[in-house]
């Protein structure tokens, strides 16, 4: 027969049980949130040196081509002072670093890239389609890029004035380079 006192311990062991039980929730769940979070920092690692490195590759790319590197100068300061086959070389040249950007403002809506780093990328890609060549290659090819990414990016030209690139940055002045184009 069952006393009142063994009910009461009845009790008293269900209650630990439920509280250890609510602990093993807990300290699962505090797991669950650090492991998350160590995800999300190697994640935005791994985005940030990818970047990094299509970055390098651009630069290698026209470090080991002045032809390509003259039609860029050109190409940004006046489009329709290339010749057909330097229009298509150029096109090549600003889906590479436009797909760039495009890949980092996904990345960055998906919160895998730090917005401090897209932001400083942003500015200068924001100075670069500033140039004459540059915006009206970027207006003439938005079917290359996805809708949301050219209305964003749009937006913010339109605030921006169009500008000899030498104008946004010196170092891509293109006078001084020998390909032609005078500031």
């Amino acid at each position: 027969m069952l006393t009142g006192e063994t009910i009461m311990n009845w009790d008293a062991i269900g209650a630990i049980a439920e509280t250890l039980g609510a602990l093993g929730v807990i300290a699962t769940l505090v797991y669950l949130a650090r492991q998350i979070r160590q995800n999300n920092n190697q994640l935005r690692g791994s985005a940030t040196t990818a970047i990094y490195e299509y970055q390098r590759s651009l630069t290698e790319m026209l470090s080991a081509d002045p032809e390509l590197y003259k039609v860029a100068l050109r190409g940004n300061e006046d489009w329709n002072d290339l010749e057909s086959f330097e229009q298509q070389r150029f096109t090549i040249w600003c889906l590479h670093e436009t797909c760039m950007w495009e890949m980092c403002h996904r990345l960055l809506k998906q919160g895998a890239l730090d917005e401090e780093l897209y932001l400083a990328k942003e500015s200068y890609w924001l100075q670069l389609h500033s140039s004459p060549g540059r915006r009206e290659w970027f207006n003439n090819h938005a079917v290359m890029l996805s809708q949301e990414f050219y209305e964003e990016v749009s937006g913010k030209l339109a605030c921006i004035p169009v500008r000899r690139l030498g104008e946004a940055i010196p170092i891509f002045d293109s006078s001084e380079h020998g390909t032609g184009v005078q500031d």
